[in-house]
């Protein structure tokens, strides 16, 4: 059955990186790289998007190498859906309520882009644990 799922855990990690290179690519070059009008517990709109980058790239490869260790894909698709569902309540938030002061509230590429990277991620890694359950 593992192999029913594979195509479905490849398609996720594939979201889930789209998003961790949309974060990277606009802390580096998208001008996020510094600014922090807000903080809480330290962390600020700049720091989020890198730790977003750096949490998603990990996340991502676990769902690639849970295609080859099959115990490894339920976490990995629990952990998938979880960043993308916080990537896309953080983007909700930051666009309504000026969360760690972001006031962007136009859609650019780079956020359709990421909205449809994670909601694709949920749908088919939501799948995966679908399938997951329909096994046992």
């Amino acid at each position: 059955m593992m192999r029913a799922r594979t195509p479905w855990l490849l398609v996720g990690a594939a979201g889930v990186f789209v998003s961790a290179y949309v974060h990277f690519y606009l802390y580096f070059w998208g001008g996020y790289r510094g600014i922090s009008p807000d903080r809480i517990a330290g962390l600020d709109i700049s720091r989020s998007f890198a730790l977003s980058a750096i949490a998603g790239l990990v996340i991502a490869e676990f769902l690639v190498v849970s295609v080859r260790f099959e115990r490894l894909a339920l976490p990995a698709s629990i952990l998938g859906i979880g960043f993308a569902l916080g990537a896309l309540g953080a983007s909700v938030l930051a666009r309504t309520t000026g969360l760690l002061g972001f006031e962007e509230s136009s859609w650019t590429v780079e956020a359709v882009v990421v909205t449809v990277a994670e909601v694709v991620a949920v749908l088919v890694l939501g799948r995966v644990l679908a399938l997951r359950s329909t096994t046992h």
